[in-house]
Protein backbone atom coordinates (compact mmCIF):
# COMPACT_ATOMS: atom_id res chain seq x y z
CA UNK A 1 0.00 0.00 0.00
CA UNK A 2 1.13 3.41 -0.97
CA UNK A 3 2.04 5.65 1.83
CA UNK A 4 0.34 9.20 1.76
CA UNK A 5 3.76 10.35 1.64
CA UNK A 6 4.74 8.54 -1.38
CA UNK A 7 1.40 9.69 -3.18
CA UNK A 8 2.81 13.38 -2.27
CA UNK A 9 5.87 12.65 -3.81
CA UNK A 10 4.07 10.91 -6.62
CA UNK A 11 1.86 13.37 -7.08
CA UNK A 12 4.64 16.51 -7.16
CA UNK A 13 6.83 14.22 -9.48
CA UNK A 14 3.91 15.36 -12.42
CA UNK A 15 3.44 18.95 -11.97
CA UNK A 16 6.36 20.03 -14.88
CA UNK A 17 4.12 17.69 -17.39
CA UNK A 18 0.68 19.74 -16.40
CA UNK A 19 2.53 23.11 -15.89
CA UNK A 20 4.02 22.82 -19.59
CA UNK A 21 0.47 22.06 -21.14
CA UNK A 22 -1.18 24.84 -19.36
CA UNK A 23 1.60 26.71 -21.39
CA UNK A 24 1.17 25.22 -24.72
CA UNK A 25 -0.24 27.21 -26.73
CA UNK A 26 0.79 30.68 -25.73
CA UNK A 27 2.30 33.11 -27.75
CA UNK A 28 4.39 35.82 -25.72
CA UNK A 29 5.84 38.58 -28.24
CA UNK A 30 7.70 41.00 -26.33
CA UNK A 31 10.44 43.32 -27.85
CA UNK A 32 13.31 41.54 -25.84
CA UNK A 33 14.58 38.11 -26.82
CA UNK A 34 14.64 36.17 -23.16
CA UNK A 35 15.89 32.09 -22.81
CA UNK A 36 13.87 30.19 -19.36
CA UNK A 37 16.05 31.32 -17.47
CA UNK A 38 15.91 35.35 -17.85
CA UNK A 39 11.75 35.14 -18.09
CA UNK A 40 11.69 32.94 -14.92
CA UNK A 41 14.06 35.45 -13.07
CA UNK A 42 12.39 38.76 -14.68
CA UNK A 43 8.93 37.60 -13.39
CA UNK A 44 10.44 36.14 -10.02
CA UNK A 45 11.26 39.96 -9.81
CA UNK A 46 8.61 41.35 -10.95
CA UNK A 47 6.35 39.47 -8.22
CA UNK A 48 9.03 39.96 -5.73
CA UNK A 49 11.37 42.89 -6.27
CA UNK A 50 14.04 44.14 -3.74
CA UNK A 51 15.44 40.90 -2.46
CA UNK A 52 19.19 40.16 -2.12
CA UNK A 53 20.71 38.26 -5.01
CA UNK A 54 21.61 34.96 -3.39
CA UNK A 55 17.46 34.73 -2.15
CA UNK A 56 16.79 35.18 -6.05
CA UNK A 57 19.57 32.46 -7.09
CA UNK A 58 17.62 30.06 -5.00
CA UNK A 59 14.26 30.95 -5.55
CA UNK A 60 14.48 30.54 -9.79
CA UNK A 61 16.92 27.13 -8.70
CA UNK A 62 19.92 28.05 -10.09
CA UNK A 63 24.04 28.32 -8.87
CA UNK A 64 24.83 31.58 -7.64
CA UNK A 65 27.24 31.56 -10.73
CA UNK A 66 24.34 30.57 -12.98
CA UNK A 67 22.54 33.03 -11.40
CA UNK A 68 24.80 35.68 -11.46
CA UNK A 69 25.33 35.56 -15.55
CA UNK A 70 21.48 35.80 -15.86
CA UNK A 71 21.39 38.37 -14.01
CA UNK A 72 24.46 39.95 -16.14
CA UNK A 73 22.27 39.36 -19.15
CA UNK A 74 18.90 41.11 -18.16
CA UNK A 75 21.33 44.17 -16.77
CA UNK A 76 22.59 44.14 -20.24
CA UNK A 77 19.59 43.77 -21.90
CA UNK A 78 18.64 47.14 -19.42
CA UNK A 79 16.04 45.29 -17.73
CA UNK A 80 17.61 45.39 -14.15
CA UNK A 81 19.54 47.14 -12.25
CA UNK A 82 21.59 45.70 -9.22
CA UNK A 83 21.48 48.37 -5.89
CA UNK A 84 23.51 48.13 -2.96
CA UNK A 85 22.14 47.19 0.45
CA UNK A 86 24.13 47.63 2.71
CA UNK A 87 27.75 48.72 3.31
CA UNK A 88 28.99 45.48 2.11
CA UNK A 89 29.50 46.71 -1.56
CA UNK A 90 29.29 42.67 -2.69
CA UNK A 91 25.53 42.35 -1.62
CA UNK A 92 23.11 43.62 -3.92
CA UNK A 93 19.46 43.76 -3.96
CA UNK A 94 17.47 43.60 -8.14
CA UNK A 95 14.99 45.96 -8.82
CA UNK A 96 13.49 45.68 -12.44
CA UNK A 97 13.82 49.21 -14.78
CA UNK A 98 10.85 51.17 -16.45
CA UNK A 99 11.48 48.96 -19.29
CA UNK A 100 11.83 45.38 -17.24
CA UNK A 101 8.64 46.47 -15.42
CA UNK A 102 6.44 47.01 -18.65
CA UNK A 103 8.15 43.41 -20.07
CA UNK A 104 7.25 42.11 -17.04
CA UNK A 105 4.01 43.33 -16.52
CA UNK A 106 3.07 42.52 -20.31
CA UNK A 107 4.14 38.87 -20.07
CA UNK A 108 2.04 38.32 -16.71
CA UNK A 109 -0.81 39.88 -18.45
CA UNK A 110 -0.68 37.45 -21.21
CA UNK A 111 0.09 34.53 -19.10
CA UNK A 112 -2.80 35.49 -16.73
CA UNK A 113 -5.14 35.49 -20.51
CA UNK A 114 -3.66 32.45 -21.36
CA UNK A 115 -4.61 30.94 -18.08
CA UNK A 116 -7.93 32.44 -17.93
CA UNK A 117 -8.61 31.11 -21.56
CA UNK A 118 -7.57 27.37 -20.96
CA UNK A 119 -9.85 27.21 -17.75
CA UNK A 120 -12.88 28.90 -19.53
CA UNK A 121 -14.27 25.47 -20.60
CA UNK A 122 -14.63 24.70 -16.60
CA UNK A 123 -17.80 24.73 -14.38
CA UNK A 124 -17.82 27.58 -11.82
CA UNK A 125 -17.32 24.92 -9.19
CA UNK A 126 -14.21 23.33 -11.06
CA UNK A 127 -12.86 26.55 -10.90
CA UNK A 128 -13.52 27.37 -7.54
CA UNK A 129 -11.90 23.73 -6.68
CA UNK A 130 -8.76 24.15 -8.70
CA UNK A 131 -8.73 28.17 -6.96
CA UNK A 132 -8.15 26.47 -3.41
CA UNK A 133 -6.60 23.69 -4.32
CA UNK A 134 -3.75 25.56 -5.90
CA UNK A 135 -3.96 28.22 -2.81
CA UNK A 136 -3.25 25.15 -1.05
CA UNK A 137 -0.16 23.89 -2.57
CA UNK A 138 1.38 27.12 -2.32
CA UNK A 139 0.99 27.40 0.87
CA UNK A 140 2.47 24.35 1.26
CA UNK A 141 5.30 24.03 -0.82
CA UNK A 142 6.32 27.47 1.05
CA UNK A 143 6.47 25.52 4.25
CA UNK A 144 8.56 22.96 3.04
CA UNK A 145 11.32 24.74 1.27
Amino acid sequence: MITTEEKIAELISILPMHYNSLLDGIEIKIPVKLNFSEGKTLMFLYKHEGNPMSAYSKKVGLTKGSFTAVADRLEEKGLIKRVTVSDDRRKNALILTEEGKSIAKEIDSLFKQHILNKIAHLKKKDINNLKNALEITVAMLEKIR
